[in-house]
């Protein structure tokens, strides 16, 4: 998901210069894919972008003296030895609300059991009383006899 990002960088630092671009992670340090600073009625300058939340970038600014600035209210800053500079580094979190829905959908969705679809209902089967008597045996009825094991002679 993106989230709608501005930079801004402040007066003292923009100094005289006129206009610059935000270069990034964000847009592979690509000059010609920089974004465009505007400059603000009190010097600063500010540049407004998405990015993929859950995602740490690095930037920096390139001013068109010449300059290229840190940002003064980074989150951090990171080390890049080859080059004897830091970079800016901002890490791009969910709001608040969207993230804490999402994970209240994805508990609930864990938790809740999956809900039978209803039996239909048929009527109940009376049954007979028990007794204990037995059925009367029927007239004619042919008692078998048992027969005598055959035997081979």
């Amino acid at each position: 998901m993106a989230k709608k990002v501005t930079f801004t960088l402040s007066a003292e630092v923009v100094g005289e210069a006129t206009s610059g671009l935000l270069l990034g992670e964000f847009n592979n340090w690509d000059y010609n894919d920089g974004i465009s600073l505007k400059k603000q009625k009190d010097g600063s300058m500010t540049a407004t972008t998405s990015l993929e939340t859950g995602k740490r970038y690095e930037y920096r600014y390139l001013l068109n003296d010449g300059r290229w600035v840190n940002d003064h209210s980074a989150e951090h800053y990171v080390h890049i030895s080859g080059f004897h500079v830091e970079n800016c580094v901002i890490n791009v979190a969910e709001d608040a609300k969207k993230a804490a829905a999402t994970e209240k959908k994805i508990i609930t969705a864990a938790t809740e059991k999956p809900v039978a679809a209803p039996k239909k209902s048929t009527p109940a089967k009376e049954k007979a009383p028990a007794s204990k008597a037995v059925a009367p045996a029927k007239k004619n009825a042919v008692k078998a006899k048992p027969s005598a094991p055959k035997t081979n002679n």
